[in-house]
């Protein structure tokens, strides 16, 4: 019965979102000036950072989720079973055996970076940034060791070793990088998809450039941060 209603009908969703052209902001045309650059920037970046592989030492992957803003729900999202059919699937085409275990050995022995953006400390508003731990614009790639909100509830935490081997890698490779958080605690926050990674034992890092007014209309992102997103992600696809 399924079948026969995709053969004969034609399905569509639409959305109602700003007709806005993305413009250069500033007086040296340094930013980016455009609607739902959260998270369209991190994916057109990682996008761009794997079709600049031609060939990897490890397995690269890179997904891409969607219905993140509304907490990762759906088939479609990361709350999905959909990481564990896919590593089912590699395994069985790589390998004579398979069980639960080699599963999930091989999803807790992978890396991954979480690409998605911080928020800029805008000086509009900066009651509700912690100036010494927000992310600037203009200062490059934001590593976010931890998520959350309401006093980081529902949070995910990197590791130390792991934020400690992504800087590194990121200093070799001369990116410019910083640290920052999602605004001040009981105040500002959100998550993520990475805590679902997580919770496989995988070690993962938000990290993405910062962006000025999360959410509206005509969000605001610097051009260099979001090339050094770039040259961030290329670097760890690339890493051994």
């Amino acid at each position: 019965m399924q079948e026969k209603l995709r053969q004969t009908k034609k399905y569509a969703e639409f959305e109602a979102v700003p007709a806005i052209k993305a413009k250069d902001i500033g007086f040296d045309r340094s930013m980016i000036g455009a609607y739902g650059q959260d998270d369209r920037i991190c994916a057109f970046a990682e996008l761009k950072a794997f079709l600049k592989i031609t060939n990897s030492y490890k397995t690269a992957v890179g997904f891409f989720f969607d219905k993140e803003e509304i907490g990762s729900e759906g088939n479609s999202g990361a709350k999905s079973k959909f990481l564990e059919s896919f590593f089912s699937d590699i395994i069985s085409l790589n390998s004579k055996s398979f069980n639960e275990k080699i599963l999930r050995d091989s999803i807790m022995n992978s890396m991954a970076l979480s690409a998605d953006v911080n928020a800029a400390i805008d000086p509009n508003f900066k009651d509700v940034y912690e100036k010494m731990n927000g992310a600037k614009l203009g200062h490059g790639i934001c590593i976010t060791k931890f998520t959350g909100a309401r006093g980081k509830s529902g949070a995910s935490d990197a590791s130390a070793e792991f934020v400690g081997m992504i800087r590194k890698l990121f200093n070799e490779n001369n990116i410019v990088w910083q640290t920052g958080e999602l605004g001040k605690v009981d105040q500002g926050g959100g998550g993520t998809i990475a805590k679902y990674f997580a919770e496989y034992g995988m070690d993962i890092l938000d990290c993405g450039p910062g962006i000025l007014s999360m959410h509206s209309p005509f969000e605001i992102s610097s051009k260099a941060d979001v090339y050094m997103t770039y040259k961030g992600y290329l670097s760890f696809i690339k890493f051994r």
